[in-house]
Parts: C-alpha cells; structure tokens; sequence
C-alpha cells in the first residue's frame, strides 16, 4: 500500500468572496443618521441661544449714595447691621514717630473703634502714644450719622506701615497704608 501525496489546500475550493467584507446591515445606516441629528442639534443648541429678557431697572439710592462716599467701608465684626467708613486724611514724619490724621464715619448702628499699626518691615505691633496734634483722637464709639477726624500718634521706625482700624476692644476690622 502506497499512499498518495495529497495537497492540503486541494480540499477547500477558492472563493474570491471569502475574502470580502462583511455586508453593512441596515442598522449601521441608522446609527449613523441619529448620531448625525444629535450633533446637529447640540451645534443648534450651542449657537442659537434666545436672549436673556431685560430687566426693569430699579433705583437703590442707598447704594449709589454709599459708593460716593469717602473713605473705606466697614462692619462691626459681630454685628453687620453696624457699619461706617475710615480714612487716613494725611501723615508727617518726624523721626521714629508719625502723626496720623483719621476721619471714622458711622454710617448704620453704633461702632466702636481704636487703632494700632506695624511697621511693614517687621511684625511688631505698635498702639498710640500721647502726644499728637490737636484734636488728638484715640478709641471711642460713634451712633450712625456720628463722625470723628482727629490725629493718632505712633511711635514707630520710619518706613512703610500698616494702620489698623480696630474696635475698642482691640479686634481687628480693616488696615489702611501709611507711606514711609
């Protein structure tokens, strides 16, 4: 018995359509044309937005009253119906010691205030001493419509610093500069 010499591709027919493709069903189509809509109307979305409707002016005099005022507005820490406004009006140098003139205006409530300062090179604070001009004001409490514009005196390097507003009993609410 002999055997026969056979070739192992002999047995499969050849067929070009073996190697096509396969079909695109109908479904494919579809996916295509609602992923084509949706982005068309995220585009839509994205361009066309209607305007926003136009509100009615309303008047707030308080508003346009307080932002003509002088000075920098603050609030009581503890109590922010108590509000009032500070300014530093000038300084002099005179050695190791300035002499700053301040105007405190209660604008709502009743306020207390007091200052201290630092010396912006270091981190030493600094209260007031005696001895500054005429009217020399120091810590007190003002009702609103009240107003007080004095000057402060502080023993302090010269050099650029910090004056701080605080209340009378010594809690910070804001800090203006003092050039040097």
């Amino acid at each position: 018995m002999t055997q026969q010499w056979r070739d192992p591709n002999a047995r499969r027919p050849v067929d070009i359509n073996a190697y096509a493709p396969p079909r695109r069903s109908g479904a494919t189509l579809w996916l295509l044309l609602v992923g084509a809509v949706a982005v068309g109307v995220v585009l839509a979305a994205l361009l066309w937005r209607p305007a926003p409707p136009e509100a009615a002016p309303t008047a707030s005099p308080t508003a346009q009253a307080s932002s003509n005022l002088p000075g920098m507005p603050f609030t009581m820490p503890a109590s922010p119906d108590d509000q009032g406004r500070w300014e530093v009006l000038g300084h002099t140098w005179t050695g190791n010691a300035v002499d700053i003139r301040v105007r405190v205006t209660c604008d709502a409530g009743s306020i207390s205030y007091g200052f201290v300062a630092f010396s912006n090179a270091g981190t030493d604070v600094y209260e007031p001493a005696a001895g500054a001009p005429d009217p020399e004001i120091g810590s007190g409490s003002l009702a609103a419509g009240g107003s007080v514009e004095g000057n402060i005196r502080i023993l302090l390097p010269r050099g650029d610093a910090t004056l701080i507003l605080t209340t009378s009993g010594g809690q910070q609410i804001s800090a203006l500069p003092v050039p040097g």
